[in-house]
């Protein structure tokens, strides 16, 4: 197998992940990967590469998100256990008060972090393959990029 003739760069995974919660894209570290809160462009417009790299590239960005509103109601539920411990008449309308608008809101406002984090996942464990950094950037000199995918 011979080596392909502009390699990608190493980027290490830390790089890689606070690109990903930053917003940024994983690949260059250009900004403005969405147009609004919830519209990501289809191609980075520093680099060219393309977000979605296959159908159903971003059921992994759900899981992410996922994980982490699971992660702030188990944080939520173990004040709770602590407030108990320290006065066993307290009660759980202040958790629930707390805890319904938190498993609501945490997804939505999450939402752009976890696709940009599991992009840097991605790059991370599958760099740009030949075929894919020819395709960024014939997108990039045509100007095919920074849109968003019409579906």
């Amino acid at each position: 197998m011979t080596e392909p003739a502009d390699p990608e760069p190493s980027v290490g995974w830390g790089l890689l992940l606070w690109r990903g919660a930053t917003r940024r894209c994983p690949r260059c570290g250009a900004g403005r990967l969405y147009k609004g809160w919830f519209r990501m462009v289809d191609r980075c417009g520093g680099c060219g590469m393309r977000f979605e790299r296959e159908p159903g590239f971003f059921v992994g960005a759900y899981l992410i998100n996922f994980a982490i509103v699971i992660v702030l109601l188990f944080v939520l539920c173990m004040v709770f256990v602590a407030m108990k411990a320290v006065d066993h008449e307290a009660s759980v309308l202040p958790v629930i008060v707390v805890g319904l608008p938190m498993a609501l809101l945490a997804p939505v406002v999450f939402y752009p972090y976890s696709r940009t984090i599991w992009s840097a996942f991605d790059i991370g464990m599958t760099p740009l393959s030949d075929e894919e950094r020819t395709a960024a950037a014939a997108a990039l000199a045509s100007g095919d990029v920074g849109t968003i995918a019409q579906s």
